[in-house]
């Protein structure tokens, strides 16, 4: 092959994400050379750390001035303007230097990826998302501002601080999208990509939950120990405060309605919290300190799909943990919290249930649980819902990522 292939890290998981390709990519015979960037420096989601986890020592974080360490969801006005001033010279140096044939990202939404994607154009250099988790498939627009609010935006934009508010994933300009299954490639076609634009790879993560579910590989082994006499409600959590999902009184509030919950269906019944990998595990424990019983898990770095595998029901808010869970055949239980938008039709299918409040989570999980009335409702709309929202057909998606990269590398 002769080429180079950025590989473009927000996360944590695009680095899982990115791995199975990339090792495909650099045992072929035309192998090319492999480079991983990191915007930790902007983001600080320890993506650096994941990568030397995967064996990827060799990797470049994108330059900025270490006494800078603001990123844009926590820091205001000033600090985003700073960030995409400094971004976008990082950006166009480390472009310039590597000479990349084709880019690959797993986010086309945030700040740095979408100058990433622009100078990829402006260097006539190929450029492709691939789909990390459950989108939104809807038109909900994005919140609209002032008349007055709007006219400061884009003098802000002619003078270079300020980008065009995102649009939806997937149509923030990447050359090629990759995606988890039809229904995303039908929504990205219906507004505006074309066909040729977008293909149905299966995403890569999930060759091993394919592996996992038809018993070809054994769950990671866990860092923490499991009753095994016990029902396992596992609750996938996300940063709800980091990410200013709602107010940190909403977000307690979550935790509460999550923790009640689980008390009310008594004794035999363990509740482990998995947390989102841009959330701190000793904090939490502190803050909930007067809630969480101190018998019960809580875990972030564990694999969230062997977590999944041990556990007998899935409570969440938004993650996209419930998608994987429906298809490893796990009741899964959303939390109708905070005014959160769901991504895709999860309980309007019929394949999950929803609560709002601590007394009917209990009763919901009951159900999921024991009601084997509800348990066969609930999978017969599984096996109609999740085929068309998740391609994992035959656990290959990361050789077509692979070979869609070859092709584009080469056009």
């Amino acid at each position: 092959m002769g080429r180079t292939v950025l590989f473009v890290c927000s996360t944590p998981n695009h680095v899982r994400i990115f791995s199975p390709v990339a090792r495909i990519l650099a045992d072929s015979e035309d192998a090319p050379s492999i480079r991983y960037l990191s915007l930790d420096p902007y983001y600080r989601q320890g993506v650096g750390q994941t990568l030397r986890e995967q064996g990827w020592q060799e990797h470049i974080a994108l330059p900025r001035p270490s006494s800078d360490t603001s990123t844009p969801w926590e820091g205001g006005p000033l600090a985003r303007m700073r960030i995409l001033r400094q971004g976008r010279r990082a950006v166009r140096r480390l472009m310039r230097d590597i000479q990349a044939d084709v880019i690959v990202l797993g986010n086309d939404i945030g700040p740095l990826e979408r100058v990433l994607i622009g100078e990829a154009h402006a260097q006539h250099v190929p450029s492709l998302l691939v789909q990390e988790g459950v989108l939104a498939l809807d038109d909900a627009p994005f919140a609209r501002f002032s008349l007055p609010r709007r006219a400061v935006h884009k003098i802000m934009m002619a003078l270079g601080l300020r980008l065009p508010d995102p649009k939806p994933c997937g149509l923030n300009g990447a050359d090629h999208v990759a995606v988890m299954g039809e229904a995303m490639a039908e929504w990205l076609v219906a507004h505006g990509l074309s066909p040729a634009q977008v293909t149905v790879t299966g995403q890569p993560r999930y060759d091993f939950l394919y592996a996992l579910k038809h018993r070809a590989v054994s769950p990671k082994p866990l860092s923490v120990r499991l009753p095994d006499a016990e029902k396992i409600i596992l609750f996938a959590s996300q940063p709800y405060i980091r990410y200013k999902m709602c107010s940190a009184q909403e977000a307690r509030q979550i935790w509460q309605t999550v923790i009640e919950g689980v008390k009310g269906l008594g004794d035999g019944h363990h509740l482990v919290a998995k947390l989102h990998p841009a959330e701190d595990v000793e904090w939490t424990r502190r803050w909930l300190a007067d809630i969480l019983p101190a018998r019960w898990t809580l875990t972030r770095d564990d694999d969230v799909f062997s977590l999944t595998a041990r556990a007998d029901a899935l409570v969440t808010v938004i993650s996209t943990t419930a998608l994987e869970a429906l298809y490893l055949e796990k009741p899964v239980v959303l939390v109708d919290a905070c005014g959160v938008r769901q991504p895709i039709p999860y309980v309007p299918s019929g394949a999950a249930l929803s609560a709002r409040g601590a007394a009917e989570l209990t009763v919901r999980l009951g159900e999921a649980l024991y009601d084997e009335n509800v348990r066969a409702r609930l999978d017969q709309a599984r096996r109609a819902f999740v085929p068309k929202q998740l391609d994992i057909a035959d656990g290959k998606a990361s050789e077509r990522v692979a070979n869609l990269i070859r092709t584009l590398a080469r056009a």
